[in-house]
């Protein structure tokens, strides 16, 4: 098996004919995944030996900023037939990356006047959509149509394909979807028999204007190798496959872990801005820090308002960073659990007060064990005194409880309030608490202190 020095080796030497070999032998995963550990010139050397149909399904593999790099050194020429032989999804995927005029320049060369049209129509959809997802690749029948002329037209249609289809859907004479049916029950069908009598009227769509998380959500809920796209009007337009939903679930899922860190590229794409665009990074990393430092501004007014107390009990200050961390952390729990407990449907009131209702059980269970688990710490290893023990314990159940509220209810504050709820966890939430934490904790020292007195 080569490894990547070997290429690297034949590169340096010159066999482009026994690299040509190797490449165009490996699966293009692997070949992304070589090429993306070479430096450019290697790089550009090993891509422009590949075959056709190759050097597109690698390029689709590769990563934005190695695409972006490919792509300006390649040209228009060099990228009209590698864009022809791409899925239009694919190829709407990779012109993102050029300026417009370049894009219509590339199109308007393409001699399949089929493709060019589908990869124009993708780009008029946003990006996160159904429609800017989906792909125009798919099997599509008459109900009119008798079993033998469906499966005449399926055959032709069929080659014309790069990727396997499974499901045929069945539209009637104004392209609207009406049904679905099987290649089994094709087959298994009488030659004459109507494909309407054969399909299922039950499809489960979405229109070209859906979220594509909501679109992906829907094709795992349902367990489909495909999901129909539809326009205003009920047309057929595209389907979201499989693969799609992979792509979707992990840009999603990195955009959700940056935004509950508190980073916000501002629509644009975060993982590029982060990595490649010093300015764009600082951007998107600076608002949430700014409102992080306003609110913990809050805690050194908390901690001075209570300074006498402080002094006074110094070894209660030492519980503070506890309690924060504690409070933080089931809070953060809360979170997460709303927020992906709601990703199947849009979070609402009804599903929050359940929520609620049900981690404020939990949160006192937790307050409690975690609160005798630190009187006993507090009692044993920093040999305070009983009174302040079970303050320590009291307030850590009070903040647990707070924190557990707060946490399930600002994620739905959030979206009332057209923000990401992703963005409610993380450094926000904690900073947050810090403030109520300190102020909870000291309150009840300072009540101490004055029965004490």
């Amino acid at each position: 098996m080569a490894r990547i020095e070997d290429l690297e080796a034949l590169v340096d030497s010159g066999d482009r004919q026994k690299l040509r070999l190797i490449l165009n032998d490996k699966h293009a995963a692997d070949l992304a995944e070589w090429l993306s550990q070479m430096d450019p010139p290697r790089r550009l050397s090993c891509f422009r030996l590949l075959d056709i149909d190759n050097a597109s399904a690698v390029l689709a593999e590769l990563e934005p900023d190695i695409q972006s790099e490919l792509l300006k050194e390649l040209g228009e020429f060099g990228l009209v037939p590698i864009i022809s032989k791409m899925s239009p999804d694919d190829a709407v995927d990779l012109l993102g990356e050029l300026p417009a005029e370049k894009v219509q320049a590339i199109i308007s060369q393409m001699t399949d006047v089929e493709a060019a049209g589908d990869i124009e129509e993708l780009m008029a959809f946003p990006e996160d959509s159904a429609g800017g997802i989906m792909s125009t690749d798919y099997l599509a029948v008459s109900a009119g149509m008798t079993v033998e002329q469906a499966l005449a037209h399926l055959r032709e249609r069929y080659e014309k394909f790069e990727e396997d289809i499974y499901d045929v859907y069945v539209v009637d004479d104004e392209e609207k979807l009406v049904g679905r049916v099987t290649v089994k029950e094709l087959l298994t069908a009488p030659p004459d028999a109507l494909v309407a009598g054969q399909m299922d009227t039950s499809v489960v769509t979405v229109t070209t204007e859906t979220d594509q998380e909501e679109a992906a959500e829907k094709l795992s809920r349902y367990d489909l190798l495909s999901l129909p796209v539809v326009d205003g009007q009920g047309k057929l337009r595209g389907i979201i496959t499989a693969d799609d939903v992979i792509d979707v679930l992990k840009e999603e899922a990195t955009e959700d872990i940056y935004q509950s860190s508190g980073i916000s590229a501002g629509g644009h794409e975060l993982s590029e801005t982060l990595t490649y665009s010093v300015p764009a990074a600082f951007r998107a990393r600076l608002p949430w820090l700014i409102i992080v430092i306003l609110i913990e501004s809050l805690s050194s007014v908390v901690i001075n308002r209570f300074d006498t107390i402080i002094r006074e009990m110094v070894v209660a200050a030492s519980f503070m960073p506890l309690l924060s961390a504690v409070t933080g952390s089931v809070a953060t729990q809360s979170i997460c659990i709303v927020i992906r407990g709601a990703a199947s449907d849009n979070i609402n009131w009804r599903a929050a007060w359940r929520s609620l209702a049900h981690e404020l059980r939990v949160g006192m269970l937790l307050g409690l064990a975690c609160g005798l688990l630190t009187f006993a710490v507090s009692i044993l290893f920093h040999s305070v005194g009983l009174h302040l023990g079970l303050v320590v314990a009291l307030s850590l159940f009070v903040t647990m409880t707070v924190g557990i509220l707060t946490g399930t209810l600002m994620p739905l504050i959030f979206q009332q309030l057209g923000i990401d709820p992703a963005h409610s966890s993380g450094p926000f939430i904690t900073s947050l608490l810090d403030v109520g934490t300190f102020t909870i904790y000291l309150t009840i020292v300072h009540s101490l202190l004055t029965s004490l007195q």
